[in-house]
């Protein structure tokens, strides 16, 4: 008698993991489409981040330009008359300190590529230490454009302080040596502790102005690094959108604020003399690429667009070409801003973005 044994045939086993793989190329087709939905939210979550953070700073710095800069006498420097010797405390280079504004914020046209902004203040106003500047005038004439300040009065001045005087449109900054409190003077010699201050046969060549009564001056305190504090943003080659500033301890050069940020455009609001409000805008190009101390008593607010990149990559199909973000789409990202794609990596329509917009005003410059 024999025992009847069950099992699978040959063409039952083959048929089994048939089915199987069949099933398994369909789990699989599920899973990665799934998996590139996730990818692509989580991508999308990451740009939506750090979009959010990189516009955050910006706007918050750009609010406070203009910090301890909103007497109306600074706003008057139509020439600016400046000197650094060498040290690092006033820039590093010997001679007229370039580039020096009194323009509370200033963007610099990128062309094809991303603009850059700067923000200034007399001081940075996240320390502790800062003090507003101190307001006085000259009680007698300069005999010379290095003569010694005879003032109203020294309170608020310190040796060291940097002294902006101010009178028919023309400011020539210094720096106090030495502070004469009964007497009501006020040194500004070159040397160890008058960086800023050039030699008397340097001013006479360059035809700086001695000033008469009642010149009007004030007293601040210096960042380490400049005249005064700046903070300056800006999108390198990478994609990164950078920080820096001449803090102390140390100052900051270039600081990745945020990853994925592909461009940043910016334009001045603008208003008219009699104006408090914002009638134009228009960007750092032209006539405004080198605004001069007229043009900037005129900007009320700043306006800012900024692109940041998803990290996933879109896959196109197998000979095609991507599409994920096209031209079309790019010429809607914004009502005012104009992004120019040429400057973009050569796979820039493989992934997605997503663009911010906001407009800052100029609060201390509105106030002052």
């Amino acid at each position: 008698m024999h025992d009847k044994q069950n099992g699978f045939g040959l063409v039952e086993i083959m048929v089994g993991l048939g089915v199987g793989m069949l099933a398994m190329v369909v789990v699989m087709q599920v899973f990665s489409q799934a998996e590139g939905q996730k990818r692509t939210t989580t991508g999308g979550a990451d740009a939506q981040s750090n979009g959010a953070i990189a516009l955050s700073m910006i706007e918050r710095d750009g609010k406070m330009a203009g910090w301890g800069m909103a007497n109306s006498m600074f706003s008057n420097c139509n020439t600016t008359y400046s000197y650094c010797d060498g040290d690092l405390s006033c820039g590093g280079s010997t001679g007229a300190i370039t580039g020096l504004s009194m323009a509370p914020a200033v963007i610099t046209d990128g062309g094809n590529g991303p603009d850059s902004f700067l923000v200034q203040y007399f001081a940075n106003p996240r320390e502790g230490s800062f003090r507003y500047p101190a307001s006085t005038e000259l009680r007698s004439n300069m005999p010379q454009p290095s003569s010694e300040l005879n003032v109203g009065n020294t309170a608020g001045c310190r040796e060291g302080d940097l002294i902006l005087v101010q009178q028919a449109g023309k400011c020539t900054l210094m720096q106090a040596t030495q502070i004469q409190d009964q007497a009501l003077k006020i040194q500004h010699n070159p040397g160890a502790s008058g960086h800023y201050n050039p030699p008397a046969n340097y001013q006479n060549a360059n035809n700086w102005p001695a000033y008469t009564k009642p010149a009007q001056l004030s007293c601040f305190s210096a960042p380490p690094g400049g005249a005064l504090y700046q903070r300056a943003y800006s999108v390198n080659n990478l994609h990164q959108l950078l920080r820096s500033d001449n803090s102390a301890n140390p100052a900051i050069v270039n600081d990745v604020v945020a990853p994925e940020i592909v461009d940043m455009q910016l334009e001045y609001g603008i208003s008219t003399a009699t104006e408090s409000w914002v009638s134009a805008w228009t960007p750092a190009t032209g006539s405004w690429a080198h605004p001069t101390a007229a043009d900037f008593k005129l900007v009320k607010a700043v306006r800012i667009a900024l692109v940041a990149r998803s990290v996933q990559y879109e896959k196109p199909e197998p000979n095609q070409q991507c599409a994920t973000t096209t031209n079309d789409m790019v010429s809607k990202w914004s009502s005012w801003a104009t992004f120019n794609t040429t400057g973009y990596p050569a796979d820039w329509k493989c992934y997605r973005y997503k663009v911010f917009e906001t407009i800052v005003p100029l609060r201390n410059v509105i106030w002052g």
